[in-house]
């Protein structure tokens, strides 16, 4: 059931991303209601490669062993860097994981952070929790651009992904993290938008 609501969230967030062009300035609120205007700073078609590249990971894990590998990892794209979370019950799964998206074209990097272990039902409730508080925390804070980010949490420790425009930006997000109760670990795989890992083919 949990597998379902994921790739249902996961077909809504496709036809949102889709439906803005390349750095489109996203309305929050209405103009005139004072809201936000959000810059999207991953371009539209490099949103639908990485779309395509995490549906081809998902179908690669789902073929080659739907329970131990497809079931139990999230897999998230940003600009060909493809992050995998999950907890498995053994490190054979973890590496296989790993070699079928390094199989995947567009796949510039892997960050492989697949726990060995279990989950049980109150550490997902904890873990989405924790998510959902960090999300919320980033839509109310007007200096964050928060369309530009993704976050998962796996065993309390957090994980966020994606575009920053300068340092400050990426601090005022690791602070909101952090400042989440029970986390244990902020994982910030968060890039400058000027930095040249962004534009290496």
């Amino acid at each position: 059931m949990k597998k379902i609501i994921k790739i249902v969230m996961s077909f809504l967030l496709t036809l949102s991303i889709l439906a803005n062009s390349s750095c489109a300035p996203i309305m929050i609120g209405g103009a005139s209601s004072g809201g936000l205007i959000l810059v999207q700073e991953r371009s539209s078609k490099q949103a639908g490669i990485d779309i395509l590249t995490k549906t081809k990971i998902e179908e690669a894990l789902f073929s080659n062993n739907y329970e131990n590998l497809f079931s139990k990892i999230r897999v998230i794209v940003y600009e060909g860097r493809v992050l995998l979370v999950g907890t498995v019950s053994k490190e054979e799964h973890k590496n296989s994981a790993e070699e079928l998206a390094n199989k995947i074209s567009n796949v510039k990097e892997i960050a492989n952070y697949i726990s060995i272990g279990k989950q049980g039902l109150v550490d997902y409730i904890k873990d989405t929790r924790i998510s959902l508080e960090l999300k919320a925390k980033l839509l109310t804070d007007k200096e964050v651009s928060e369309v530009n980010f993704t976050s998962t949490t796996e065993n309390r420790v957090l994980f966020i992904i994606g575009i920053a425009k300068d340092e400050k930006e990426i601090n005022r997000i690791l602070q909101h993290a952090s400042n989440i109760a029970g986390v244990k670990k902020v994982i910030n795989l968060i890039v400058e938008k000027n930095d040249p890992r962004r534009f290496n083919k």
